[in-house]
């Protein structure tokens, strides 16, 4: 059930909590950028996307206190719904500059896992609007197939992280915090994900689990904070790297291994 229109609600309460740490990783998105680099290929410009769907999705619901009608509704969906996709895809910020320096994973990898985010995001995008015409803002299959492919997204992460892992001798101990970030990270990603399954495909509990209508509490404790904990995790492991050494930039790789010792001892 939506909140009443006109009265400030718990839910609006925890959009502020939403819209005030993103706000401020959406400038540290900026500074990162500035620091490592603009283009999709460094993941860094990921960060600047998730946190401006994550403004525009608590935007939204403060909106809706005011206005409460399909449009504004279905934008907050929208933007909470495709936030998975960003989310996701923080990885390649951490894994694309972790293979500069190990050269195992080739970059149609990295390609294959966007487009399958993307399909997700188009998927969202139209099971959302679908939702937001919906008098209950049900489910629908479109939502239900962006989150399989979202999932299917971070699994592929998983598997480079694994493999990673097994180079962790040759990787500089400067960029070991890489994959050290995504293992803080991966317990919260867990819980994130089965906060949407079970809203998406568990229909016993889609009243606890939806995102505008969905016990407030859990929508909290199982999206709302882990998302700002794990972009915090990005956010400071960001800031802390150095800038990629020139024979590194421009997509540019080490030879072997003994040149990724050196380059890493350069840091």
């Amino acid at each position: 059930m939506l909140d009443q229109p006109g009265v400030f609600t718990y839910r609006d309460a925890v959009a502020i909590i939403q819209l005030v740490p993103f706000t401020i990783y959406l400038g540290f998105a900026f500074a990162l950028c500035f620091r490592h680099g603009f283009r999709r290929s460094e993941g860094w410009i990921i960060l600047v996307t998730f946190s401006t769907l994550r403004v525009l999705a608590a935007s939204f619901q403060l909106a809706s206190i005011n206005d409460p009608t399909n449009s504004v509704y279905g934008g907050a969906l929208i933007c909470q719904g495709i936030g998975l996709a960003p989310l996701t895809l923080l990885n390649f910020a951490l894994f694309v500059r972790v293979n500069k320096f190990v050269n195992t994973i080739h970059q149609k990898i990295f390609s294959a896992i966007s487009l399958l985010a993307i399909a997700g995001i188009v998927l969202a995008i139209y099971g959302g609007i679908e939702s937001a015409n919906s008098p209950t803002l049900a489910t629908n299959d479109l939502l239900k197939a962006s989150v399989i492919l979202f999932v299917a997204s971070y699994l592929a992460f998983v598997c480079i992280f694994l493999i990673f892992l097994r180079q962790w001798h040759i990787i500089p101990s400067g960029e070991q915090k890489l994959l050290l970030c995504f293992a803080y990270c991966a317990p919260f990603m867990v819980v994130r994900f089965l906060f949407s399954i079970l809203g998406t495909y568990v229909e016993s509990l889609r009243s606890q689990f939806g995102v505008l209508t969905g016990d407030v509490t859990v929508f909290l404790c199982m999206a709302v904070l882990e998302e700002i904990i794990v972009v915090a995790l990005f956010v400071y492991t960001g800031m802390r790297l150095e800038r990629l050494p020139p024979a590194l930039r421009n997509g540019a790789k080490p030879r072997d291994s003994r040149e990724v010792i050196e380059l890493g001892s350069r840091e």
